[in-house]
């Protein structure tokens, strides 16, 4: 009896023991199965750098065979400069946390983005690698950029409006020559008579045609926007002097002054313009514009058409 029960009792941890090998085989058919139908690039880097699996994405991302890629490390399948690239996020995997990061790749066809996620790989509570995914994110990504294009242009006149204005001037004003900057503060006079005697549509012509002139007076790195109705801003950079400021403001003046052509009139306004330099640090962005600002009202009350500084 007692060998008929050890003979039952083997025959049921054989069959189990087949059973846990079936699942887990399972496990790792599935496991594959999903790896190999997903569009991104799947790794495994074991503790000794050396690829230990790679689904068929990855294989056409390299362009190699899986036959070549397991065993090499990456620098042979990738590229040394490439690895160096993605070094120091690997070091963070293999130290045990989850590293997420993205690279850019120009091309003359635009640049290409590609998102990496390196996960560290645990057995029994050690790391013995990492898994590392990847996916192209180049249509997300311009897309995204797009949309910010959108959100901070003027839709009448294509320059920046105010949203884009001060996100340019917050990001220069934390450079080193933020004390060069200059900003200089437009207002259309004698506007509002335009839109009374010749319509909106007239107006909005005229604001077109000003902010091509604009467009003209500055250079291609200069900041350009319209913040609102017939107010607009140009932020210089590199602004050693005043008077260099002061001879940008003259060309303004100069470009409103001249007689605009819409719908077959000529149309005359002027412009009034405050001009601030120099980002403090204590004070911040907000303190140039306030100043710019002022100094605008004051070239108002003095007479219009003409700068204050």
């Amino acid at each position: 009896v007692d060998g008929s029960f050890r003979c039952t009792a083997l025959l049921r941890n054989v069959d189990d023991e087949r059973r846990a090998r079936q699942q887990i085989q399972r496990q790792a058919d599935i496991l594959r199965a999903i790896t190999e139908a997903i569009p991104a690039t799947v790794v495994v880097v074991d503790n000794e750098g050396r690829y230990r699996f790679a689904n068929q994405a990855f294989e056409r991302y390299c362009g190699l065979p899986r036959e070549y890629i397991l065993g090499r490390r990456p620098a042979d399948v990738l590229g040394a400069e490439e690895v160096a690239r993605r070094r120091p996020f690997m070091v963070r995997a293999y130290a045990g946390e989850t590293v997420e990061f993205t690279l850019d790749y120009p091309g003359e066809h635009g640049t290409r983005w590609l998102s990496l996620t390196c996960v560290p790989l645990k057995v029994d509570g050690v790391v013995d690698g990492f898994v590392g995914i990847s996916q192209d994110v180049t249509q997300h990504h311009r897309e995204h950029n797009r949309l910010i294009h959108l959100a901070e242009r003027d839709a009448l006149t294509g320059l920046l409006n105010r949203a884009g204005f001060e996100s340019s001037l917050e990001r220069l004003a934390f450079a080193d020559d933020a004390a060069t900057l200059a900003l200089l503060y437009i207002d259309l006079d004698h506007f509002k008579p335009v839109n009374d005697r010749h319509g909106h549509l007239a107006g909005d012509r005229l604001l077109q045609l000003f902010a091509q002139r604009l467009l003209g007076t500055v250079r291609t790195s200069d900041v350009v926007a319209r913040l609102g109705g017939d107010e607009f801003a140009v932020l210089l950079a590199g602004i050693g002097e005043p008077t260099q400021a002061l001879l940008v403001a003259d060309k303004v003046l100069a470009a409103a002054r001249e007689p605009f052509e819409v719908n077959g009139h000529a149309v005359d306004v002027s412009a009034s313009v405050g001009i601030a330099i120099g980002v403090h640090p204590q004070a911040g962005w907000r303190d140039l514009v306030a100043r710019a600002d002022t100094l605008l009202y004051r070239a108002k009350s003095e007479g219009r058409g003409r700068a204050a500084a």
